[in-house]
Order: structure tokens, then sequence, then C-alpha cells
């Protein structure tokens, strides 16, 4: 399932949804690809294209990514019958959300905005990361140097301890919106995916009232494992149904993936996004973390990614060789082992949302 480059995986992607019989579509965004290709989200409705039911599933947000969300949702396209979608249900599946990224193996885009901050609401204030500037010049190195890493964890702890472990990860990984050079950068207004997103929303979600949810990532959580990071609080109706859809999942809850137990304060998240742009529509599920790394190399592989694109020149050719090495480590391990979780993890993810989706249909079809 897994392919080598953004054109091999968008090819593999358009195929897979004809093979179900989708209608496709596709928005080109400005930019060109590593092997000078357009750059261009692709998207495919399996089903009515009018149906109230919807399961939404999204890969390549953070671009790097890309390869296990898309493999995610042609593993699960494979072996799907469109028969078992039933009455009024569909399947919107949206590739490469940032095909800049996804292409030339960085998880922003070329604005170096992080998309997973870009979906605030840019008609009012900025909501503002006020501590960030504490760490900016730390973690966005002109020249990277073997002490960095040793510098940089001194200063989470410091941070920890002055300000808690909430608010030292909100800092970090927060996002932010005052330094278009640093990392986590928001943007100041919606980026070109951004809009792409909301047209498909405007053009194949307004019939939608329950929709499943799927978001896939790589990074947080045990090395090959699914991490849910829950976005509604316990009790909620949202999250105890999602519970009930992916129990026996094998799932780890995002406070799991930090040594506190604490989260961060996050921004600009996709899913409250579309809660915002999609009101209408009462929305279960989930951003999905697939392990790779520790927390710790993670955020290294985020400080990596913006200094290869934005550290002072001469860069040594073999420390940016070792350093996309530690990328690719982070966000798509050629590990086979790996990637047959991957591949089973969006076979079983996928089809228990759909199985959820079923089940909540009729709930409101016997009530009504």
């Amino acid at each position: 399932m897994f392919v080598e480059s953004y054109e091999e995986a968008r090819s593999a992607f358009r195929a897979a949804m004809t093979a179900l019989g989708g209608r496709l579509e596709s928005a080109v965004i400005p930019g060109i690809g590593v092997q000078g290709e357009a750059l261009t989200i692709d998207w495919a409705v399996i089903g009515p294209a009018h149906a109230s039911h919807s399961l939404l599933s999204i890969s390549g947000v953070h671009g790097a990514e890309g390869h296990a969300g898309s493999a995610a949702q042609r593993a699960f396209a494979a072996e799907f019958d469109p028969r078992d979608l039933g009455e009024d249900c569909n399947m919107v599946m949206i590739h490469a959300l940032n095909p800049w990224g996804f292409s030339h193996g960085h998880r922003v885009d070329a604005d170096n905005v992080d998309l997973s901050r870009n979906f605030g609401d840019f008609d009012v204030p900025l909501r503002l990361n006020p501590d960030y500037a504490r760490i900016h010049d730390t973690v966005c190195p002109d020249q990277w140097d073997e002490g960095l890493l040793g510098r940089v964890g001194a200063l989470f702890q410091s941070l920890t301890a002055e300000l808690g472990a909430a608010a030292a990860l909100t800092a970090f990984t927060g996002g932010q919106h005052s330094h278009p050079d640093g990392v986590g950068f928001g943007g100041v207004g919606p980026s070109p995916s951004q809009h792409v997103f909301k047209r498909i929303v405007d053009t194949e979600l307004t019939a939608c009232r329950r929709m499943a949810y799927l978001e896939w990532h790589t990074g947080f959580g045990d090395y090959g494992g699914p991490l849910v990071v829950a976005l509604d609080a316990p009790g909620t109706a949202a999250r105890d149904r999602m519970a009930r859809w992916w129990a026996g999942q094998g799932l780890q809850g995002e406070d799991q993936a930090f040594e506190s137990g604490e989260t961060p304060d996050w921004s600009g998240l996709l899913l409250p996004g579309l809660r915002r742009l999609a009101p209408h529509i009462d929305i279960v599920g989930a951003p999905i973390e697939i392990g790779t790394v520790s927390n710790f190399e993670a955020f290294e592989a985020v400080m990596i990614d913006r200094w290869l694109r934005l550290g002072l020149e001469p860069k040594s050719v073999d420390l940016c060789a070792t350093l996309r090495a530690r990328l690719r480590a982070a966000y798509d391990p050629a590990d086979p082992l790996w990637r047959d979780r991957v591949v089973e993890i969006g076979r079983s993810m996928h089809g228990a949302a759909l199985r959820g989706l079923r089940a909540w249909r009729a709930e409101n079809r016997a009530g009504a």
C-alpha cells in the first residue's frame, strides 16, 4: 500500500476510488511539487451525493505524514464493498490536503503554515500564544549544533517548573500566529488548502447531518499503535459514541501521549474548524495518530522540518541527510512491520467508524 512519492500516492488513490465507483474531484493549489508536478488536492464521494450520514476521511494535513494516511484510506478501499454503505450514507475521502508538504517531505505547507493550526476563525482577533516568544529563538536556530536538543530539553523543563506542564506544552506545540518563520505557525489568514476544504464542505456536505470523522496523522503514541486525539470532553455524547465505535481497537487516549498526563491547548485544529464551518453537522470522531517516535523526537522533527527550509546557509550535506532521515523516521518509517500496522489500523478504524455511522442512522430512524 505504501509508495515513495506524492504522485504515486495520488495515482493510487484515484485508481482505488474509481474502482469503488466513486465520483472524483480535484483542486489545484499554487506551487509545484518536488518533481515539478502540479499540487492537487483530490477527493472522492462514494455513495449518494446528498446523503444525510457521511464518513469523512482526511489524509495529508501534515504533508509528510500523508504516506500513512493515504495508505490507510486505500487499504480500507481495497476491501470495501460500496453496497455496505446502505441507504442515505456516503463516504467522502480527501487525499493530500497539504500536497506541497506531501510532495516535498515537509510537515508544513509552502508558506510554513501548519495546517493543523490554520483552521481558527480569522474574522475575529487571532488567538495568542504569549509564551511562544520565550522559546522561539531556541527552537528555531539559525544553525543546528550538537548541543541544541539539550538546550531545548532544558528550556521545556524550566517552563514546566514555572508554568506547569499544560502551559509548557502549549508554548511548544499549541500553535502561534506571531512568528511566520517559527514552528507551529498557523498563518494570518486561511491557507489555500483551507479554501479548498471549505469548498468541499460547501459542495459535498450540505445535506450531511451526522458524520464519522477520521483525520490521519503519524508521530505520537506507542510505535505502530493508534492514538486518538479526543477533542470532545469526557461524558459528552460525541465522546461516548466515539468510545463505543472504536472500543477494542487498542487505542490510547491523548492524555497517555504525554508523561505528565496533561495536554496542550491547541488552536486552529481542523475538527473544531469543520464544526465552525458546518454547524449543522453532528460529528463523531477525532484525529488519529499512529505512533512512530518519542514525544521529544516528534518535536525534534518539527524543528528539523523548519530548519531544513529556513535555517541559514551553508548547510552541511551530511548533516542535512542525517536530519532528513530523522524526519522520515518521525513521519513515514520504512519499517515493513510498522507499515503493515498502518494498513491494519486503516482497515479496522474506517470499518468500525462506518459500522457506527450505520448504527447511528438506524437509531435516529427508530426514534423518528
